[in-house]
């Protein structure tokens, strides 16, 4: 096929000078040609930015929905550790409840009997928080997923509390009968004050041997009112060169509490107190370093550790 030409001309209005190109007809078809890829290019690049645009929307959407969720995850998550750590301390409650009241420490479910190993773990606090169930995410072993984790840990804590509130309900139908052991156990501390001294073996201040300290020291100004920590008999009122002026009341079923290095006795002998009536107060009396009060809980005539009958 020949290969015609094309005469444009551009005449100007006041001019005589009339300018004209000539263009092959193949020159037009490839122009036309590359206008039309070019047309191409430009809606092909149109729709692939919209597409990223798109595409970059959702993902940002979906980032935030993710961050959301990862938060919302984070945030459940606290509140079974705080529900676990709650149920700890329950735990621990009631374990001192089953102390004071001498009732059976082994809590038994539904008539059915001691509670299996399993369960008996989620009711002692061996290891304190290290028994929480929101550890798993952190132990060796099969790996979960947040939300695989969370719904774990959520089973475990419900049926921890499960099994504290059927514990707490025979615990409660066994001493709704004890109004009158409850009022005479010492149950609170005698006087507010700082723990300067334990229960059990130490090295004497003033002799320098390893000796058994009876009871437990509350470091309080000279003058802080002591008081009974359980209903009972003022039973003996005497100066004593170690314990100074020192008070024993007796409380009934067994239980009776010394107070030792006080500075004043505001009972007398025979007198009957209820708990909470000031009996004393703080001093430095006897062979002290300092003003406190030596505190004793004997059961039977024996010595044992005041701080398992302290609940407050």
């Amino acid at each position: 096929m020949p290969n015609r030409f094309y005469t444009f001309m551009l005449i100007p209005e006041r001019s005589s000078q009339v300018k004209k190109w000539m263009i092959s007809q193949k020159a037009i078809h490839a122009a036309l040609g590359g206008l039309a890829l070019i047309l191409v290019f430009v809606i092909f690049s149109t729709v692939v930015m919209i597409q990223h645009f798109v595409q970059s929307e959702k993902f940002d959407e979906t980032s935030l929905r993710n961050q959301y969720l990862e938060s919302q995850l984070h945030f459940l998550q606290n509140k079974v550790n705080r529900a676990d750590s709650t149920l700890v301390r329950i735990q621990n409650f009631e374990q001192k409840l089953r102390v004071i009241t001498q009732v059976n420490t082994q809590p038994q479910i539904n008539g059915i009997g001691p509670i299996s190993d399993e369960e008996e773990n989620l009711f002692k606090n061996g290891g304190g928080l290290d028994q929480s169930p929101m550890l798993a995410m952190n132990t060796p072993g099969p790996k979960y997923s947040g939300v695989e984790s969370l719904e774990l840990n959520v089973d475990q804590v419900h049926k921890k509390a499960s099994l504290q509130e059927q514990s707490l309900q025979e615990l409660y139908e066994l001493l709704k009968d004890q109004h009158s052991l409850l009022s005479s156990t010492p149950s609170v501390a005698p006087v507010r004050g700082i723990y300067t001294s334990g229960f059990g073996y130490r090295v004497s201040p003033f002799t320098g041997s390893r000796t058994l300290h009876t009871g437990i020291d509350l470091s309080a100004p000279i003058g802080t009112v002591v008081r009974a920590p359980a209903d009972g008999i003022v039973t003996k009122i005497e100066n004593d060169p170690g314990y100074g002026k020192v008070l024993v009341v007796s409380h009934g079923y067994g239980f009776s509490t010394l107070y030792g290095h006080n500075s004043k006795i505001l009972v007398k002998v025979g007198q009957k107190v209820k708990r909470g009536d000031g009996i004393s107060e703080v001093g430095n009396t006897g062979r002290s370093t300092g003003a406190h009060l030596h505190y004793e809980v004997r059961v039977n005539g024996v010595e044992v550790n005041p701080t398992k009958y302290i609940l407050n």
